[in-house]
């Protein structure tokens, strides 16, 4: 007879297992290769140095670059993609002719894979045979354009996921908030202000959060549309990691980048998150 003790732990060992081989062996490998010298061609001698590979990466003025890089391409991109999702979640909240439609055709960029708009625009916006290029008459792909076209690019394909979860949290409000603000003599951004905002702020705190660890870790639309370049304009802290990993060769050192982008993550996310708990709390 096996005990209710025994039965759990036997019901939970698939999932157990699973988080160890996708999540702990994966980090303390990580932890191991980055205090050793590993490169491609001698990753089955690798040779213990500490912390050497850190600090090889923290004095790397590209990994600075790339870092400042990606952090001002997720602030702009995270704070447009919340702005114009609340604007088009209130225009929907309402009955509008041909709502539904609409609304499909508004969730259909982010069904696309970012690599896939990445070939798409490339094509584009190319500089001899891009539609885009060729009726503006500008290079938007070249150092003076490059950094606003894959922003407003990435605001494009991922405002309606913006959308989608304030439109959904704004259901959530009873109408009768708004009717006792109208009584009391509130416009419609008074409204907005002291009644809407209020009510969805957990979900305004989600979406900063996952579109923002999400644009910071971007790599597949801009590596396919720019490679990080021109020089290394566009060059995200995902693009620096898979270059010193994969044309460099230096897997130790790449691994050391990604541990250091994971303590970097790790404040602001923990922050956010105890945040949210407690708006949802209160």
């Amino acid at each position: 007879m096996i005990s209710r003790t025994k039965e759990k732990l036997l019901l939970l060992s698939p999932i157990l297992i699973f988080f160890f081989g996708l999540m702990i062996f994966p980090t303390i490998y990580g932890w191991y290769l980055s205090l050793n010298r590993v490169f491609l061609h001698t990753f089955e001698f690798p040779v213990f140095i500490g912390l050497t590979n850190f600090m090889s990466v923290i004095r790397d003025p590209r990994f600075h670059s790339a870092l400042a890089f990606t952090a001002r391409f997720a602030i702009i991109t995270t704070i447009a993609q919340l702005a114009i999702g609340m604007g088009l979640a209130v225009l929907f909240n309402r009955d509008i002719p041909g709502k539904r439609i609409f609304t499909s055709l508004l969730l259909l960029p982010m069904m696309v894979s970012p690599a896939l708009i990445g070939v798409m625009y490339r094509l584009l916006l190319n500089e001899f045979i891009g539609p885009l290029s060729y009726y503006t008459g500008l290079n938007l792909l070249g150092m003076r354009y490059v950094v606003g076209t894959i922003m407003v690019i990435d605001i494009l394909q991922w405002s309606p996921f913006a959308f989608l979860i304030l439109y959904a949290a704004l259901q959530t409000i009873p109408k009768s908030y708004y009717e006792a603000a109208s009584i009391e003599g509130a416009s419609r951004w008074q409204s907005f202000l002291y009644v809407t905002l209020p009510s969805i702020r957990a979900f305004i705190i989600m979406v900063l959060v996952l579109r923002g660890i999400d644009a910071f870790k971007t790599f597949d639309m801009i590596n396919v549309l720019t490679a990080g370049g021109p020089g290394t304009a566009t060059t995200t802290v995902s693009i620096y990691i898979y270059k010193m990993a994969f044309q460099t060769g230096n897997i130790g050192r790449a691994t050391a980048a990604s541990l250091l982008l994971l303590i970097i993550f790790s404040v602001p996310l923990a922050f956010a998150l105890k945040r949210a708990r407690k708006e949802e709390a209160e």
